[in-house]
């Protein structure tokens, strides 16, 4: 028989249940009203995951790779790439198969790619396609009227290798591989000025006109003192402290960087930053969209800085010439259009009283400008802006007018004789 008859009347006593504290449940509300705090206090972090807008980027490009093989000619040769760098292109090839087609054309034909063209190539699929077409593009001079849409008080997202001025020549390539620099300084221009003419282009001929950019050494750090009061902006190099960083964006400034190697270069680069926000500082790359889409930490940027400035919009009470701005020639028949910046080079043109130009930036005691079409130096004491009134000093001046020439003479002789016979 069994120990207890349930038909006796008789039940065990049942056992109480503990309640345990539903844990997993408090913890999801803490979660979910942590993100709700989150989303509403730091959204501004949120944005900047997202990367920058595209609105003002052109990167496709067309061609065909049958075509293309058949336009080699021997003269397009430069033999710059060993062994080494095919064996790389092999590599990645295996490794990337959507890549794979365009890595073996550079590597079947590597003998008209230079070193930078399959560096360029190398570093991923974003300049893959830039990179491909460099031998049978050439150098242009495109770009420099290329329309850039912003809103007010926007930066706008700028890349070196945009279509439209990827190949425009600068230093020792093109705008794809060394345009970096000008790149960075045309955004900040555009953004803190509201001229969308300071294109990258427009910006990388002021930039070597006016001495900025090095053989040898590429863009100098002058671009962003000196060159950005011409682009109508006050640069200052400051130190790399996060709390003055963060001050400085949220009071409508911007940040240029140079970049020693790591995540940005191997070599050396410029950086724009932007914002911050929850996770970071916002950054556009010029030569990536993929890492202007991440936010960086102060302690990811800062051993990467080699210098830093912060760039604003310059009082217009400095009256500084921008690139861009039209310009025309004050005098009496006509001035020239000098291939360099001396009176000794050869006059490229000629360019008549009231004649105008679009002003490209600052040489010394000259102008550089562009004038139907053609590029050149001016005397800067003959030209004025279009909106300027009045007569303008220079040269001149002493030449014509109340300022000058004969009649300036006779006056001071009088005076001279006033003086003297009392």
């Amino acid at each position: 028989m069994a120990p207890y008859d349930y038909y006796d009347g008789y039940y065990p006593p049942r056992r109480r249940r503990r309640r345990r504290p539903r844990a997993g449940l408090i913890i999801f509300a803490l979660i979910l009203v942590l993100a709700l705090v989150f989303v509403w206090r730091f959204t501004e972090g949120f944005t900047s995951f997202a990367g920058p807008e595209l609105k003002n980027v052109r990167a496709e490009l067309s061609y065909s790779l049958e075509t293309l093989a058949g336009e080699i000619r021997p003269e397009m040769r430069v033999d710059e790439c060993g062994v080494s760098y095919l064996a790389e292109l092999d590599s990645l090839a295996a490794e990337e198969p959507d890549m794979a087609e365009r890595l073996n054309f550079i590597a079947d034909h590597l003998e008209i790619y230079t070193e930078d063209a399959v560096k360029t190539a190398l570093a991923g699929e974003e300049k893959l396609d830039f990179a491909l077409l460099m031998p049978f593009r050439g150098v242009d001079a495109g770009g420099e009227n290329a329309v850039i849409t912003v809103e007010d008080g926007e930066i706008p997202y700028l890349i070196q290798y945009d279509t439209r001025w990827a190949y425009h020549g600068y230093g020792s390539s093109v705008m794809g591989v060394t345009g970096c620099g000008p790149t960075c300084l045309s955004m900040a221009a555009i953004g803190l000025t509201g001229d969308a003419s300071l294109t990258p282009a427009r910006v990388a001929g002021y930039a070597e006109s006016a001495g900025h950019y090095v053989p040898g050494a590429g863009t100098a750090w002058t671009l962003f003192t000196t060159g950005a009061a011409d682009m109508g902006l006050r640069g200052e190099a400051i130190a790399a402290d996060e709390e003055d960083m963060k001050a400085r964006l949220d009071s409508g400034q911007v940040l240029a960087a140079s970049m020693l190697p790591g995540d940005f270069t191997t070599t050396g680069h410029f950086i724009l930053i932007v914002g911050h926000g929850m996770f970071g500082f916002s950054v556009y790359d010029p030569n990536s969209v993929e890492l202007s889409r991440k936010a960086w930490s102060f302690e990811k940027l800062q051993p990467q800085i080699a210098q830093l400035w912060a760039l604003s919009a310059a009082p217009e009470s400095q009256g500084q010439a921008q690139a861009g701005s039209r310009w025309y020639a004050e005098c009496e028949e006509f001035i020239t259009l000098r291939a360099g910046p001396d009176v000794n080079e050869a006059a490229v043109a000629t360019i008549p009283a009231g004649g105008e130009m679009i002003y490209i930036g600052p040489a010394g005691d000259f102008a550089c400008v562009e004038y139907n079409g053609q590029r050149g130096y001016v005397l800067a004491s003959y030209i004025r802006p279009v909106e300027a009134e009045g007569p303008p000093a220079g040269p001149e001046a002493q030449e014509t007018g109340d300022g000058g020439g004969l009649g300036s003479i006779v006056e001071g002789v009088k005076d001279w004789l006033s003086e003297r016979l009392g």
